[in-house]
C-alpha cells in the first residue's frame, strides 16, 4: 500500500495524518506493508518504518506504484489550487499515473478545495471518477464535489488525526521543562502562522497576553510548522518593548507531542485546521480564526468559537473574544467530550474503506 500526501514538509498537521494513519492501519492488520511518497524520505522510514520513496523522483514515484497493490490518496488539502494550478497538478498525476499503471486509488478523508480554474475542476472531476472510494473529512469538500459534477459516491467521515495517540506525560513534561514552563502552569497556547492576518491583528496579542497573565493562565507559542518561528520573535519583541517578559514557545515538535502539550493546556486559540483537529481530539477548547473557510467549517462543527477572517477588513476586539472563551471554557469541554466518539467513529471509517478495498483486491 503507498500513501501519498504532503508527507516530508515538517508540517505537523500532515504529519499527524499521516502517523495517525500508520498506526490505525498497523492495529488493525499488523502485517500490512506501508510505503510513503516523501519530501524527505529517509526521515519518513526512520520515523515510521516505513519505506519511502522520493515524491518528485519520477523514477521513484513509478517504482512506488508499481510495488504497491493500492495507492491511498491523502489526506488533507491536495485536491486544491489556491496554493497553486502546479500543486493540483501534482496531485492529480499521482491518481493518473496510478491507473495508468493498472493500480487501483482510493480517495481518503481529503478536503476539497477551492479549485477555482476550469481546468482544474474538469482535470479533477475525471481523477475521481477513475478511483474506487472517495472519503472527504468535512460536508463541504462533498458539495464541492457535487458542484463540480462528480458522481462517484462521496462518504463524508472525519479527519485520520483524530485517531492519533499522544506522546507520553514524561515526553511532554521534558518539553515544557525545556521551555521553562511549570508543569502546574494553566497553559493557554496560542498557535499562530504568518502573513494570514494584518499587522495590527498580531500586535493585538500583545494586550490579550497580559490579559490571560492577569487570569492566572501561561500563554505558550506553540510552533505548528517552521515558518511560524518569525511570529515568536514578533510577538516576543512586543511584548519586551510593552515591558513584559516574553511568552515561552515550543517548537520542533512531533505530532504526537503536539497533541500531548495541547492536552495539557486549557484552551488554545489557532491559526492552522490541524491544530484546532488536535485540540478537539484532546477535548481541549479552541478559538479559531478564519483564514480558511475549513477553518470555520470545523469550529462550527465542533461547536467552538471562530473569529471572522482578520483580513476582510472587521475589527476584531482579541480581549473581549478571550474573555468569553475563557468564560465559556467548561461548557466548550463538556461539548467536545460528547462530540469526540463521533469523530473517532467516522475516521475510523476512512481505515475500514482501505482495509475493505485492500482485501477485495486480495480475493
Amino acid at each position: 500500500m503507498l500513501l501519498s500526501g504532503y508527507y516530508g514538509f515538517g508540517n505537523v498537521g500532515d504529519e499527524a495524518i499521516l502517523a495517525s494513519t500508520i498506526e490505525s492501519l498497523r492495529q488493525k492488520e499488523p502485517d500490512i506493508e506501508i510505503s510513503v511518497l516523501s519530501a524527505n524520505p529517509r526521515e519518513t522510514s526512520r520515523t515510521h518504518a516505513v519505506e519511502s520513496y522520493a515524491r518528485m523522483s519520477l523514477k521513484e514515484v513509478v517504482s512506488a506504484i508499481l510495488s504497491s497493490d493500492l495507492i491511498v490518496f491523502g489526506g488533507g488539502s491536495l485536491l486544491q489550487d489556491d496554493t497553486s494550478f502546479r500543486s493540483l497538478a501534482y496531485y492529480l498525476s499521482i491518481i493518473f499515473a496510478s491507473r495508468a499503471l493498472g493500480k487501483p486509488v482510493v480517495i481518503y478523508a481529503n478536503g476539497i478545495g477551492p479549485i477555482r480554474s476550469l481546468a482544474g475542476r474538469l482535470l479533477t472531476r475525471l481523477a475521481l471518477s477513475l478511483t474506487k472510494r472517495v472519503t472527504v473529512r468535512d460536508p463541504e469538500s462533498e458539495k464541492l464535489l457535487k458542484r463540480m459534477g462528480v458522481r462517484k459516491p462521496v462518504r463524508v467521515t472525519a479527519d485520520p488525526a483524530f485517531l492519533l495517540s499522544p506522546s507520553s506525560p514524561e515526553r511532554c513534561d521534558e518539553i515544557l521543562r525545556d521551555a521553562g514552563v511549570s508543569g502546574e502552569s494553566r497553559i493557554a497556547w496560542l498557535a499562530l502562522r504568518p502573513g494570514k492576518a494584518p499587522d495590527r491583528f498580531y500586535s493585538s496579542f500583545t494586550p490579550a497576553i497580559s490579559l490571560l497573565r492577569s487570569r492566572g493562565y501561561e500563554p505558550c507559542l506553540l510552533v505548528m510548522q517552521e515558518r511560524d518561528k518569525e511570529l515568536v520573535l514578533v510577538i516576543n519583541g512586543a511584548l519586551s518593548r510593552n515591558g513584559q517578559r516574553p511568552a515561552p514557545s515550543v517548537a520542533g515538535v512531533s505530532p504526537r507531542d503536539a497533541l500531548g502539550l495541547l492536552q495539557r493546556g486549557s484552551f488554545c486559540l489557532g491559526m492552522r485546521l490541524h491544530t484546532l483537529i488536535l485540540a478537539a481530539r484532546g477535548a481541549v477548547p479552541f478559538m479559531g480564526v478564519e483564514i480558511d473557510p475549513k477553518i470555520g467549517a470545523f469550529c462550527r462543527a465542533a461547536g467552538c468559537p471562530v473569529l471572522p477572517d482578520p483580513t476582510q477588513g472587521g475589527s476584531i476586539n482579541l480581549t473581549l473574544e478571550l474573555e468569553r472563551l475563557m468564560e465559556n471554557r467548561d461548557q466548550l469541554e463538556l461539548k467536545l467530550k460528547e462530540k469526540l466518539p463521533l469523530f473517532r467513529n467516522l475516521a475510523e471509517d476512512n481505515v475500514d474503506m482501505v482495509l475493505s478495498v485492500l482485501q477485495g483486491l486480495t480475493r
